[in-house]
This record gives structure tokens, C-alpha cells and sequence, in this order.
């Protein structure tokens, strides 16, 4: 992540997922920097690793050599497609892996000419998810058997795992499932209908009788609203294009934040559309603490989500800044390596290791 902007030390999404973590500037290259690696392998109880195929072997920090450093070693490997098959050596990115799984394929406005997809890389953001369940759940493995474990996780199987009910719809109907942009087939109206303002809008689901009938006296029960095509859900679904049309020309009349208080005081999913300043000022994740300042030595002052989970008896967990390249090289080194001054040096000159001093204007990127 550090090579998406000109700054290897500035970098938006870098430094929002990488708080609360050390820095370690080593050479993988050179023989030097793998026997230091190995020695804090040494010490670890999880090795992650997320490089393309065949990138750990070249390195001689595949999983075996890795197990014979740290028997009870717990090694995951998160790649694109995973160890093993005919594209396990394939170079991978979120957008890619989406499309791979079957996901981009249903992720459209019906009349959209090709798939729109999401500016946010979900199998890179799932599969953090998942590699935390595997990793404690190997922990847990080793603690009752002593014994380490491999982990070997493909990304765009769980990207998969997230459209599972098309298969299982495919399976039992082969029914092959097309787009249908905000809408699903068991609730109606469900969808983002434009309000009064420039590019406003709220987002309301419907899912029983019993809600219709509060969306309909929260609207004020117009004629439309006693029509019997919209009594119950399959008559709403026959006839959604209708529905929306006549919600939206409501919609279009209210602030976004008047039609989700109305709805939701009748007891209707509804919800603002919100950006960015939207969501900073929002009263109820101000409340929770949601949203932290933190100062960075490169980025200064910035905003970042916080913690989103908060545990009876413990104190909430503290946010430190991301750090910059290195920044725990000599740290690290001297606490846990028992390196000497004059060894550390020595490494640094040699670009064996390296700490901000010595990579400072000197990261590449993919601007150069």
C-alpha cells in the first residue's frame, strides 16, 4: 500500500490500516536479511504473508524452511488464488478477484452496459477477516496440540463466499442470476430514492406486510398506497417500477434526513446516503467515539475511523499512528535481536536494513 501515492510514508490508506503496528526495513534479498528474519521468525507466533506466488519460495521463506526455523510456527499464506491449481502464480488485486469469484457479474444496474463493481477492494477487506478467524483458530489448535499449522487462503474464495446464494440458486433452479442494482427479490421497495436537494438520497427497505403498512401511514396514505397490486410483497415485486416511481415522487420532496426520521419512526428500515463530511458531523457516531485524531510525523494531523468494538472490563484500545518505513528497524534490532550499535550501523550503511534516515526520498513507487 505504501506505493499508491509519491510519498511512501504518506499514503491515506497505508496509514489508516496500518496503526498500532512496528516497522521493520530489511533487505529480503540478501542473505544477511534473511538469517535476521529468521531470527525473529524465532520468536513469532505468526508469520502472514501476502506476496504473489512463488515470491515466499524465491525468498527460501516458504512454509517448510519457515517450520524448520519455528516448528510451531503458524504460517498463512493470503494470495489472489491461493497455493496450488493453474493460477496460483497469478499476480492479483481486489477488483480482479471480484470479478474472478463471480461477483462483478451481478453488481450492476440491470440496464447497465457492463459491470460497475466498487472502488473498494471487498476480498482484500473480507479476506483480513478471515485470516483473523484462521489465525486464532490455529492458536487455539496449537495451545491443546503443541503443534503449528499452515494456512493457505485464496482470496477470491472469499470473494465467493460472498455470493454464495447465486450458486446455490444456480444448484437448485440453474437459474442464472442477473443484475438488479439496489433491489432483491424478498423485500419491496428496496432502494436509494432521490430527495429534495442536489444528489441526495435515502436508502429504505421494506421486508413484511407489516411494514408496508407503516410506510404507507407514514407517507400519509395516498390512493396509490390502497391500490391492491401493492398489498403484499409479490404484488410490490410485479409492480416495483411503479412502486419506485411513486415513492420518489414523495422522496423528492423531503430532506434525505426528514424521510429517514419519518420512516424509521413508523419502524421502516431507512437510512441517509451519506459522504464523508456527512459522516463525520453524524450525531451518532460522534457519540460512539467512531471517528479519532491522530498525528502522524509525515501526514500531521488526520482523522481515522476508530476501533469499531468496545469490551466490558477492558480499557478501549489506544490508536498510535502508522509508522513510517522502518521506523522500528533499530528498535527492534537492539530489544529483540540483541544487535549491537555497531552492527546496526553497519547493516544500515550496507541497505541490509533500513530505518527512516536511510530511505527518506528514496522509496520508489508507482509514480517513480
Amino acid at each position: 500500500m505504501r506505493t499508491i501515492g509519491p510519498d511512501i510514508n504518506n499514503i491515506a490508506g497505508f496509514n489508516e490500516a496500518n496503526r498500532n503496528k512496528r516497522s521493520f526495513g530489511v533487505d529480503l534479498k540478501s542473505d544477511k536479511g534473511k538469517e535476521l528474519v529468521k531470527q525473529l521468525i524465532t520468536k513469532a507466533d505468526i508469520l502472514i504473508e501476502n506476496y504473489r506466488g512463488g515470491v515466499m519460495k524465491s525468498l527460501g521463506l516458504e512454509y517448510h524452511n519457515v517450520k524448520n526455523v519455528n516448528p510451531e510456527i503458524i504460517y498463512v499464506s493470503s494470495q489472489g488464488f491461493g497455493g496450488g491449481g493453474p493460477f496460483s502464480d497469478h499476480q492479483a488485486y481486489g477488483p480482479m478477484l471480484s470479478s474472478a469469484s463471480g461477483m462483478l457479474s451481478i453488481w450492476a444496474q440491470p440496464d447497465d452496459p457492463y459491470p460497475v463493481g466498487s472502488n473498494s477492494p471487498l476480498p482484500d477487506h473480507m479476506a483480513s477477516k478471515h485470516v483473523v478467524i484462521a489465525a486464532l483458530a490455529a492458536l487455539d489448535y496449537r495451545r491443546r496440540s503443541g503443534k503449528g499449522q499452515f494456512v493457505d487462503m485464496a482470496q477470491t474464495e472469499v470473494a465467493a463466499n460472498l455470493v454464495g446464494e447465486h450458486y446455490l440458486d444456480y444448484t437448485v433452479n440453474k437459474r442464472v442470476p442477473q443484475p438488479m442494482g439496489n433491489r432483491v427479490a424478498y423485500a419491496a421497495p428496496h432502494g436509494c430514492y432521490a430527495c429534495q436537494g442536489n444528489d441526495e438520497w435515502c436508502a429504505i427497505a421494506v421486508f413484511t406486510d407489516e411494514e408496508w403498512l407503516g410506510f404507507c401511514n407514514a407517507v400519509g396514505n395516498p390512493p396509490w398506497t390502497k391500490e391492491p397490486k401493492f398489498a403484499d410483497l409479490l404484488g410490490r415485486l410485479q409492480n416495483i417500477d411503479e412502486l419506485d416511481q411513486m415513492i420518489n415522487e414523495w422522496t423528492t420532496t423531503l430532506d434525505a434526513c426528514e424521510v429517514m426520521d419519518t420512516l424509521q419512526a413508523a419502524g421502516v428500515a431507512a437510512g441517509v446516503v451519506q459522504r464523508a463530511p456527512d459522516t463525520l458531523a453524524d450525531p451518532q457516531l460522534q457519540w460512539l467515539g467512531a471517528i479519532v485524531e491522530l498525528d502522524h510525523a509525515v501526514a500531521g494531523r488526520r482523522l481515522y475511523p476508530g476501533i469499531p468494538f468496545k469490551m466490558s472490563g477492558a480499557s478501549p484500545v489506544p490508536s498510535r499512528s502508522a509508522p513510517l518505513l522502518g521506523e522500528h528497524t533499530d528498535e527492534i534490532c537492539r530489544d529483540l535481536l540483541g544487535i549491537s550499535d555497531d552492527e546496526l550501523n553497519q547493516l544500515l550503511e550496507k541497505d541490509i536494513l533500513h530505518n527512516p534516515s536511510n530511505t527518506e526520498g528514496t522509496g520508489k513507487s508507482m509514480f517513480g
